[in-house]
């Protein structure tokens, strides 16, 4: 099954919740309401996000859409939200997190990761698809089942490592 990231709307979002800090990854249609994509907590979740949002600052790729002292979100360009989830899948179930954030600004820029904007969005675009086979179960809450993104994660890195010779 085809996933389409046309029409879509992306939010970047970091919740404060009595488990710790979550960063949701959240998207639209014209035709479904907003849902959550991608969840990723940790103990890193806060350091992994104000990262995120300084960079795609820099890049004015980012709006800030609002805010409480347990909710921020951060509305993204169409062009860059694929990217960011595809990001974010890559690095869900990662030990240590923190590690992938000097690569974060190269990928959004593709230098110099060429084709990483297209890798990326591969990622989320695959774990999209492959949610729909296997969803996950009720107790989830996002819309990707966490057992193909786990699993699509661990290829993803693998891909990247060998084509970029990253260390992480």
């Amino acid at each position: 099954m085809a996933v389409s990231l046309e029409n879509r709307t992306y939010k970047l979002v970091l919740r404060k919740t009595a488990r710790g800090d979550v960063i949701q990854f959240r998207s639209a249609t014209p035709e479904k309401r907003e849902s959550t994509l991608i969840r990723m907590g940790g103990s890193k979740a806060k350091e992994v996000f104000e990262h995120m949002v300084e960079v795609l600052k820099k890049y004015d790729y980012i709006l800030e859409e609002g805010g409480t002292p347990n909710y921020r979100a951060y509305k993204l360009k169409p062009e860059i939200g694929p990217v960011v989830g595809g990001y974010l899948v890559l690095i869900r179930r990662s030990r240590n997190p923190e590690k992938w954030l000097p690569y974060f600004e190269g990928f959004i820029k593709q230098d110099p990761y060429k084709g990483a904007h297209d890798l990326l969005t591969h990622a989320l675009t695959l774990a999209m698809a492959l949610s729909s086979a296997y969803p996950p179960p009720e107790r989830v809450r996002m819309q990707l089942s966490p057992k193909v993104v786990d699993s699509v994660s661990a290829g993803f890195k693998n891909i990247v490592k060998k084509l970029w010779g990253m260390k992480a």
